[in-house]
Protein backbone atom coordinates (compact mmCIF):
# COMPACT_ATOMS: atom_id res chain seq x y z
CA UNK A 1 0.00 0.00 0.00
CA UNK A 2 1.87 2.98 -1.03
CA UNK A 3 -0.02 5.53 1.19
CA UNK A 4 3.36 8.05 1.08
CA UNK A 5 2.73 8.41 -2.51
CA UNK A 6 -0.74 10.39 -2.57
CA UNK A 7 -0.45 11.73 1.26
CA UNK A 8 1.01 15.39 -0.21
CA UNK A 9 -1.98 15.79 -2.49
CA UNK A 10 -4.76 14.78 0.44
CA UNK A 11 -2.52 17.21 3.20
CA UNK A 12 -2.99 19.96 1.20
CA UNK A 13 -6.65 19.46 0.59
CA UNK A 14 -7.98 18.12 3.03
CA UNK A 15 -8.26 18.69 6.46
CA UNK A 16 -11.08 19.83 9.25
CA UNK A 17 -9.34 21.20 12.27
CA UNK A 18 -11.70 21.14 16.29
CA UNK A 19 -11.84 22.44 19.27
CA UNK A 20 -12.19 20.48 22.61
CA UNK A 21 -15.58 19.23 22.96
CA UNK A 22 -16.14 19.24 26.61
CA UNK A 23 -14.23 22.42 28.72
CA UNK A 24 -14.56 21.17 32.50
CA UNK A 25 -15.18 23.55 35.30
CA UNK A 26 -14.48 22.39 38.98
CA UNK A 27 -17.23 23.08 41.49
CA UNK A 28 -16.20 23.23 44.91
CA UNK A 29 -19.91 23.66 46.48
CA UNK A 30 -21.36 20.42 47.91
CA UNK A 31 -24.95 18.92 46.53
CA UNK A 32 -26.63 16.24 46.11
CA UNK A 33 -26.77 14.89 42.08
CA UNK A 34 -29.81 16.55 41.26
CA UNK A 35 -28.80 20.16 43.04
CA UNK A 36 -25.45 19.53 41.01
CA UNK A 37 -27.01 19.01 37.58
CA UNK A 38 -29.09 21.93 38.18
CA UNK A 39 -26.30 24.34 38.93
CA UNK A 40 -24.50 23.41 35.94
CA UNK A 41 -27.71 23.82 33.72
CA UNK A 42 -28.08 26.86 35.42
CA UNK A 43 -24.55 28.11 34.88
CA UNK A 44 -22.80 25.97 32.26
CA UNK A 45 -23.95 23.23 29.97
CA UNK A 46 -24.53 20.56 31.79
CA UNK A 47 -22.68 18.07 34.55
CA UNK A 48 -19.77 16.59 33.00
CA UNK A 49 -19.83 14.08 29.87
CA UNK A 50 -17.19 11.97 29.31
CA UNK A 51 -16.12 10.79 25.62
CA UNK A 52 -13.39 8.91 25.98
CA UNK A 53 -10.11 8.93 27.59
CA UNK A 54 -8.56 12.36 26.42
CA UNK A 55 -11.94 13.98 28.06
CA UNK A 56 -11.20 11.33 31.07
CA UNK A 57 -7.85 13.11 31.18
CA UNK A 58 -8.69 16.40 31.17
CA UNK A 59 -11.65 16.18 33.32
CA UNK A 60 -9.03 14.94 36.15
CA UNK A 61 -7.20 17.66 35.48
CA UNK A 62 -9.54 20.59 36.08
CA UNK A 63 -9.72 19.08 40.19
CA UNK A 64 -7.33 21.16 42.61
CA UNK A 65 -7.95 18.77 45.37
CA UNK A 66 -8.19 14.86 46.36
CA UNK A 67 -12.47 14.30 46.72
CA UNK A 68 -14.69 12.12 45.09
CA UNK A 69 -17.03 14.65 42.79
CA UNK A 70 -20.29 13.73 40.77
CA UNK A 71 -20.32 13.70 36.98
CA UNK A 72 -23.27 13.52 35.15
CA UNK A 73 -23.72 9.97 34.44
CA UNK A 74 -26.81 7.93 35.82
CA UNK A 75 -29.02 4.87 35.56
CA UNK A 76 -31.86 4.60 33.62
CA UNK A 77 -34.66 2.15 33.23
CA UNK A 78 -33.94 0.63 29.06
CA UNK A 79 -30.77 -1.56 28.47
CA UNK A 80 -28.51 -0.69 25.70
CA UNK A 81 -25.55 -2.77 23.84
CA UNK A 82 -22.68 0.00 23.52
CA UNK A 83 -18.75 -0.09 22.68
CA UNK A 84 -16.23 0.11 24.95
CA UNK A 85 -14.30 2.41 23.06
CA UNK A 86 -16.04 5.55 22.26
CA UNK A 87 -14.63 7.63 20.43
CA UNK A 88 -16.94 9.25 17.46
CA UNK A 89 -13.90 8.94 14.57
CA UNK A 90 -13.62 5.32 14.99
CA UNK A 91 -17.59 4.44 13.22
CA UNK A 92 -19.07 5.67 10.54
CA UNK A 93 -23.15 5.64 9.99
CA UNK A 94 -24.45 2.52 11.19
CA UNK A 95 -21.04 0.65 12.24
CA UNK A 96 -21.62 1.15 16.36
CA UNK A 97 -24.86 -0.89 15.61
CA UNK A 98 -23.03 -4.36 13.79
CA UNK A 99 -23.33 -7.08 15.32
CA UNK A 100 -22.71 -10.78 14.70
CA UNK A 101 -24.49 -13.06 17.87
CA UNK A 102 -24.41 -16.79 17.77
CA UNK A 103 -28.11 -18.42 17.21
CA UNK A 104 -30.26 -17.43 20.69
CA UNK A 105 -28.52 -14.71 21.68
CA UNK A 106 -27.84 -12.43 23.28
CA UNK A 107 -29.32 -13.93 26.48
CA UNK A 108 -28.06 -13.54 29.97
CA UNK A 109 -25.50 -11.54 30.77
CA UNK A 110 -24.03 -7.81 30.24
CA UNK A 111 -20.63 -9.04 28.08
CA UNK A 112 -19.64 -10.12 25.03
CA UNK A 113 -17.07 -12.68 23.76
CA UNK A 114 -16.08 -14.42 20.37
CA UNK A 115 -15.83 -17.55 19.89
CA UNK A 116 -13.70 -19.39 17.47
CA UNK A 117 -16.49 -19.50 14.91
CA UNK A 118 -16.36 -15.89 15.00
CA UNK A 119 -20.04 -16.18 16.22
CA UNK A 120 -20.49 -13.88 19.39
CA UNK A 121 -22.28 -14.56 22.71
CA UNK A 122 -22.56 -13.08 25.88
CA UNK A 123 -21.86 -14.01 29.83
CA UNK A 124 -21.50 -12.57 32.99
CA UNK A 125 -18.76 -9.81 32.96
CA UNK A 126 -17.32 -11.41 36.09
CA UNK A 127 -16.42 -14.59 33.66
CA UNK A 128 -12.54 -14.54 32.82
CA UNK A 129 -11.46 -15.41 29.61
CA UNK A 130 -8.31 -14.34 27.14
CA UNK A 131 -8.82 -11.12 25.64
CA UNK A 132 -8.06 -9.07 22.72
CA UNK A 133 -7.36 -4.90 22.44
CA UNK A 134 -7.53 -2.84 19.78
CA UNK A 135 -4.37 -0.38 19.28
CA UNK A 136 -4.62 2.92 17.74
CA UNK A 137 -1.65 4.48 18.85
CA UNK A 138 0.28 6.11 16.05
CA UNK A 139 3.75 4.86 17.36
CA UNK A 140 3.03 1.31 16.88
CA UNK A 141 1.94 -0.90 13.75
CA UNK A 142 -0.24 -3.06 15.69
CA UNK A 143 -4.27 -2.92 15.64
CA UNK A 144 -5.34 -6.73 17.51
CA UNK A 145 -3.72 -7.37 20.10
CA UNK A 146 -4.42 -10.91 21.89
CA UNK A 147 -3.62 -11.25 25.30
CA UNK A 148 -3.90 -14.59 26.80
CA UNK A 149 -4.47 -13.86 30.15
CA UNK A 150 -7.52 -15.26 32.32
CA UNK A 151 -9.56 -11.56 33.34
CA UNK A 152 -12.91 -10.32 33.95
CA UNK A 153 -14.34 -7.72 31.07
CA UNK A 154 -13.92 -5.07 33.53
CA UNK A 155 -10.12 -5.75 33.95
CA UNK A 156 -9.44 -6.58 30.50
CA UNK A 157 -10.31 -3.30 29.34
CA UNK A 158 -8.03 -1.70 32.06
CA UNK A 159 -5.30 -3.63 30.73
CA UNK A 160 -5.92 -2.59 27.29
CA UNK A 161 -6.46 0.80 28.04
CA UNK A 162 -3.11 0.94 29.83
CA UNK A 163 -0.66 -0.50 27.33
CA UNK A 164 -2.86 -0.29 24.39
CA UNK A 165 -5.96 1.57 23.16
CA UNK A 166 -9.13 -0.71 24.55
CA UNK A 167 -10.73 -3.32 23.90
CA UNK A 168 -11.35 -4.30 20.44
CA UNK A 169 -14.32 -2.84 18.54
CA UNK A 170 -16.20 -4.54 15.47
CA UNK A 171 -17.59 -2.61 12.84
CA UNK A 172 -18.22 -5.04 10.31
CA UNK A 173 -17.69 -8.43 8.57
CA UNK A 174 -14.38 -7.54 7.00
CA UNK A 175 -13.15 -6.79 10.90
CA UNK A 176 -15.21 -9.70 12.49
CA UNK A 177 -13.43 -11.90 10.10
CA UNK A 178 -9.85 -10.59 10.71
CA UNK A 179 -10.39 -10.68 14.10
CA UNK A 180 -11.57 -14.42 14.50
CA UNK A 181 -8.18 -15.45 12.44
CA UNK A 182 -6.31 -13.87 15.58
CA UNK A 183 -7.78 -16.64 17.70
CA UNK A 184 -9.18 -19.46 15.56
CA UNK A 185 -5.19 -21.04 15.99
CA UNK A 186 -5.46 -20.22 20.17
CA UNK A 187 -9.42 -22.49 20.02
CA UNK A 188 -10.21 -19.97 23.08
CA UNK A 189 -12.77 -17.41 22.94
CA UNK A 190 -12.04 -14.07 23.48
CA UNK A 191 -13.88 -11.04 25.01
CA UNK A 192 -14.25 -7.98 22.98
CA UNK A 193 -14.89 -4.31 23.76
CA UNK A 194 -18.77 -5.12 23.65
CA UNK A 195 -20.81 -4.46 26.87
CA UNK A 196 -24.50 -3.91 28.13
CA UNK A 197 -26.01 -1.33 30.74
CA UNK A 198 -28.40 1.39 31.13
CA UNK A 199 -26.58 4.14 32.11
CA UNK A 200 -27.35 7.21 30.77
CA UNK A 201 -25.76 11.02 31.13
CA UNK A 202 -27.17 14.28 31.81
CA UNK A 203 -27.32 15.70 28.65
CA UNK A 204 -28.67 13.08 26.96
CA UNK A 205 -25.52 12.05 24.66
CA UNK A 206 -25.01 8.13 23.58
CA UNK A 207 -21.56 8.64 24.68
CA UNK A 208 -20.96 4.82 25.65
CA UNK A 209 -17.33 5.58 27.94
CA UNK A 210 -17.38 4.26 31.01
CA UNK A 211 -14.15 3.78 33.44
CA UNK A 212 -15.83 1.77 36.64
CA UNK A 213 -13.22 0.68 39.31
CA UNK A 214 -13.26 -2.92 38.67
CA UNK A 215 -13.11 -3.78 42.53
CA UNK A 216 -16.70 -1.89 42.87
CA UNK A 217 -18.99 -2.12 40.04
CA UNK A 218 -21.97 -4.40 40.04
CA UNK A 219 -24.44 -3.15 36.96
CA UNK A 220 -27.58 -4.29 38.93
CA UNK A 221 -26.45 -2.46 42.01
CA UNK A 222 -29.18 -0.38 43.09
CA UNK A 223 -27.36 3.49 43.20
CA UNK A 224 -27.79 5.27 40.77
CA UNK A 225 -25.99 7.65 40.52
CA UNK A 226 -21.93 8.19 39.64
CA UNK A 227 -18.77 10.07 41.17
CA UNK A 228 -15.19 9.77 40.01
CA UNK A 229 -11.77 10.11 42.26
CA UNK A 230 -9.11 12.41 42.52
CA UNK A 231 -7.50 11.01 45.18
CA UNK A 232 -3.57 10.22 43.28
CA UNK A 233 -2.28 7.97 45.76
CA UNK A 234 -5.04 5.28 45.52
CA UNK A 235 -6.25 2.36 43.49
CA UNK A 236 -9.30 4.09 42.84
CA UNK A 237 -7.55 7.16 41.21
CA UNK A 238 -9.68 8.66 37.99
CA UNK A 239 -12.03 5.61 38.39
CA UNK A 240 -15.67 5.69 38.94
CA UNK A 241 -17.89 4.34 41.47
CA UNK A 242 -21.53 4.36 41.51
CA UNK A 243 -23.36 5.58 44.72
CA UNK A 244 -26.73 7.05 46.36
CA UNK A 245 -27.64 10.41 44.77
CA UNK A 246 -28.56 11.85 47.80
CA UNK A 247 -25.00 12.30 48.83
CA UNK A 248 -23.52 15.81 49.03
CA UNK A 249 -20.30 15.74 46.95
CA UNK A 250 -18.38 18.81 44.86
CA UNK A 251 -18.71 18.31 41.07
CA UNK A 252 -17.59 18.60 37.64
CA UNK A 253 -20.01 21.02 34.73
CA UNK A 254 -18.95 21.25 31.17
CA UNK A 255 -19.13 23.60 28.79
CA UNK A 256 -19.58 22.69 25.42
CA UNK A 257 -17.29 24.38 22.87
CA UNK A 258 -18.18 25.63 19.19
CA UNK A 259 -16.76 23.34 16.73
CA UNK A 260 -14.63 24.84 13.57
CA UNK A 261 -14.73 23.05 10.81
CA UNK A 262 -13.38 22.56 7.69
CA UNK A 263 -14.76 20.58 4.97
CA UNK A 264 -12.51 19.93 1.79
CA UNK A 265 -13.02 18.26 -1.62
CA UNK A 266 -9.88 16.11 -2.23
CA UNK A 267 -8.24 15.50 -5.64
CA UNK A 268 -6.10 12.18 -5.27
CA UNK A 269 -4.28 10.09 -7.69
CA UNK A 270 -4.53 6.25 -7.04
CA UNK A 271 -0.71 5.21 -7.40
CA UNK A 272 -1.71 1.15 -6.45
CA UNK A 273 -4.41 -0.28 -8.86
CA UNK A 274 -4.83 -3.39 -6.80
CA UNK A 275 -6.09 -0.79 -3.81
CA UNK A 276 -9.29 -0.80 -3.08
CA UNK A 277 -10.11 2.93 -2.05
CA UNK A 278 -13.83 1.40 -0.69
CA UNK A 279 -12.32 -0.93 1.51
CA UNK A 280 -13.24 0.85 5.49
CA UNK A 281 -9.90 -0.32 6.52
CA UNK A 282 -8.06 1.46 3.84
CA UNK A 283 -9.61 4.66 4.25
CA UNK A 284 -8.98 3.98 7.89
CA UNK A 285 -5.16 3.73 6.82
CA UNK A 286 -5.25 6.82 4.86
CA UNK A 287 -7.19 9.09 7.89
CA UNK A 288 -4.33 8.22 9.97
CA UNK A 289 -1.49 8.96 8.20
CA UNK A 290 -3.01 12.40 7.54
CA UNK A 291 -3.42 12.59 11.45
CA UNK A 292 0.22 12.12 11.85
CA UNK A 293 1.05 14.72 9.08
CA UNK A 294 -1.18 17.43 11.09
CA UNK A 295 0.41 16.51 14.10
CA UNK A 296 4.26 16.32 12.60
CA UNK A 297 2.92 20.45 10.69
CA UNK A 298 1.62 21.74 14.42
CA UNK A 299 -2.06 21.40 14.51
CA UNK A 300 -3.32 20.86 17.90
CA UNK A 301 -3.49 17.67 19.14
CA UNK A 302 -6.97 17.23 19.28
CA UNK A 303 -7.54 18.05 15.49
CA UNK A 304 -10.03 15.56 14.10
CA UNK A 305 -10.13 14.16 10.19
CA UNK A 306 -13.15 12.33 8.86
CA UNK A 307 -14.62 11.19 5.36
CA UNK A 308 -17.30 12.95 3.99
CA UNK A 309 -19.37 10.35 2.47
CA UNK A 310 -21.48 11.59 -0.54
CA UNK A 311 -24.86 11.19 -1.13
CA UNK A 312 -24.90 7.99 -2.73
CA UNK A 313 -22.35 6.55 0.46
CA UNK A 314 -19.22 6.73 -1.42
CA UNK A 315 -16.52 8.52 -0.26
CA UNK A 316 -14.50 8.40 -3.66
CA UNK A 317 -15.70 9.04 -7.01
CA UNK A 318 -13.84 8.03 -10.51
CA UNK A 319 -13.39 11.42 -12.95
CA UNK A 320 -12.68 11.07 -16.36
CA UNK A 321 -10.09 12.99 -18.49
CA UNK A 322 -11.25 16.29 -19.74
CA UNK A 323 -14.67 16.33 -18.07
CA UNK A 324 -16.57 19.85 -17.60
CA UNK A 325 -16.61 18.70 -13.96
CA UNK A 326 -13.36 17.64 -13.33
CA UNK A 327 -12.18 21.34 -14.66
CA UNK A 328 -14.65 22.78 -12.58
CA UNK A 329 -13.26 20.86 -9.68
CA UNK A 330 -9.65 22.02 -10.52
CA UNK A 331 -10.85 25.76 -10.23
CA UNK A 332 -12.13 24.95 -7.24
CA UNK A 333 -9.17 23.52 -5.77
CA UNK A 334 -6.71 26.04 -6.84
CA UNK A 335 -9.25 29.07 -5.05
CA UNK A 336 -9.14 27.20 -2.16
CA UNK A 337 -5.74 26.96 -1.98
CA UNK A 338 -5.68 30.36 -2.97
CA UNK A 339 -7.33 31.43 0.17
CA UNK A 340 -5.48 29.25 2.48
CA UNK A 341 -2.20 30.88 1.06
CA UNK A 342 -3.72 34.40 2.05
Amino acid sequence: METSLYLTLLISGFYTPSSCLHQYHFITNYMNWTEAQSYCRAHYTDLATVDDMEDQNRLITSVSFDDWFWIGLKKGDSMKWHWSLADRRFYREGETEFRNWDTGTPQNGNCAFMSTSGLWNNTSCDDQHHFLCYDGKQDTNLTYVLIQENKTWIDAQSYCRQYHTDLVRVRNQTENTEINKKITLRGLPVWIGLFLDSWRWSDQSDSSFRNWWPGWFIPDQKFSCTRVSSYRFSSFYTKWINTPCENYEPFICYEALQLKRQVVRVKMTQRDQHLNLREPAVQDAIVQEIRNKLKEQGLPADTKVTWKKQPDGKVFHKEEEGSPKKEEEEKKMKRMMTKREL
